[in-house]
């Protein structure tokens, strides 16, 4: 009896706790929310024209947004997920905004609620608290974007890796599912963590985490996420086939070593600024940051008690932006930072893990509680910078309100008459004649 008391006091507090990390959270990503007025510029203009046919004209498409200058296409599972916020909201899109906001919510509950299943109470508390006040992570809140939602995926992905090195061979298909559900929405981010899997998935052999059988049935979870990717290739002379292999090949590239040297010093400002914006004041503590994950990286893998399957997974994480950052070097252009956001969520749970077990060292406290300090603290500031500010910018045409005046203002102009009109406002996009 004792014992279920206890449970029920715990389970009691970590309830509150999460409730209240999901609320802080929630606070700086409802901005756009609230006040009704968000960014809407030419790409949201093309995804909701898309969703339109779907849900409107009911012409169900194959693919989804066109990579840039690739000649091919990802998956159309972002057109079809806010097609429910379209649909809902009847063509409103101020829907997209409330379903970014509510994708950003339940990231910061599941890193919680999967990083207590994954280590403990106070490491999922943790991991929670760095989601919840990391500033990329926030500003995924308040745009409509597709790579937005990897964030989402992340914490998923994390989990199912998880349950595969503790040698769940079952969540093998989950884990191929979740990954290539990524390519419906950022296909760069999907590519990368497969191919990283691919590198790995001989230590799921060798320690029989994964069985013949499920690396098979992962395979077809894979295939299946594809599916209408292939049928569409099937129907259009493979284009997103060639599409790719066009990319890879392209022999206009300069592959001097200088250009060579440039492109990896660009990867290398794109992973940094990554990190970066990461965390609050990352810009001035990375250097102590370092510092912290590195004795605490060596003081956790030296640890005996330290669960084996869990430092598989910390050393996964740790290693995983200089994998991705090996890969992307084969890759023949500049990147862009979206392509990379899974690291973030990554960053968030290692440095939890991290802090949370210095947090026991009588020696380490102190600097892990300075950092929480400055953490919280730095995202109060700049959440209320952002209601003085942001709140209140009408944003010109740039957002959805200065749009929504100009239109307005036509019609009234009008007086009821018929009238024509065509706005024509291009990106400069040079990279189709480049």
């Amino acid at each position: 009896m004792k014992k279920i008391f206890n449970k029920f006091i715990k389970d009691k507090n970590f309830a509150f706790f999460l409730l209240a990390i999901v609320i802080l959270g929630s606070i700086p990503r409802s901005i756009e929310a609230i006040s009704g007025n968000f960014l809407f510029g030419y790409d949201q203009g093309v995804f909701f024209q898309a969703v339109r046919e779907i849900v409107v004209n009911h012409r169900f498409t194959l693919i989804g947004v066109e990579v840039g200058g690739g000649g091919f296409f990802q998956g159309p599972g972002w057109y079809y997920l806010l097609s429910i916020p379209f649909y809902l909201w009847k063509g409103d899109p101020y829907g997209g905004m409330i379903l970014m906001l509510m994708v950003g919510v339940l990231t910061i509950a599941l890193s919680i609620v999967f990083g207590r299943k994954i280590f403990d109470i106070n490491t999922g508390l943790t991991i929670g608290f760095l989601v919840a006040v990391s500033p990329a992570i926030i500003a995924q809140s308040r745009f409509i974007w597709p790579p937005f939602i990897i964030s989402l995926f992340s914490v998923f992905f994390i989990l199912f890796l998880y349950k595969v090195l503790q040698g769940s061979g079952k969540f093998f298909p989950l884990l191929t599912f979740i990954v290539g559900f990524m390519f419906h929405f950022e296909i760069a981010t999907g590519a990368t963590l497969l191919f990283q899997l691919l590198i790995i998935s001989p230590l799921f052999f060798i320690k029989k985490m994964v069985s013949i059988r499920f690396y098979f049935l992962g395979l077809l979870s894979f295939l299946f996420t594809q599916t209408s990717l292939f049928i569409f290739d099937i129907r259009h002379s493979f284009i997103n086939t060639r599409g790719i292999v066009n990319l890879f090949l392209n022999n206009n590239r300069d592959d001097s070593v200088v250009s060579r040297v440039d492109l990896i010093a660009s990867h290398i400002n794109v992973f940094k600024s990554n990190f970066l914006s990461s965390f609050q004041m990352a810009d001035l503590l990375w250097p102590f940051l370092f510092i912290v994950l590195v004795i605490g990286l060596a003081s956790y893998f030296r640890d005996k008690k330290i669960k084996k399957v869990q430092k598989w997974l910390v050393l996964y994480l740790a290693t995983s932006p200089l994998t991705l950052f090996i890969v992307f070097i084969f890759y023949p252009s500049g990147m862009w930072e979206w392509w990379i956001l899974e690291l973030i969520i990554f960053y968030c749970f290692l440095f939890a893990v991290i802090l949370t077990y210095l947090f026991k060292n009588k020696l380490m406290r102190f600097f892990v509680v300075v950092i929480y300090i400055i953490f919280f603290f730095s995202f109060v500031n700049k959440t209320i910078f952002f209601y003085k500010n942001d709140f209140n910018d009408f944003g010109g045409t740039q957002k959805i309100k200065g749009k929504i005046e100009a239109i307005d203002y036509i019609y009234k102009d009008a007086k009821g008459k018929k009238f024509g009109l065509l706005a024509f406002t291009p990106p400069v996009y040079t990279y189709a004649y480049d």
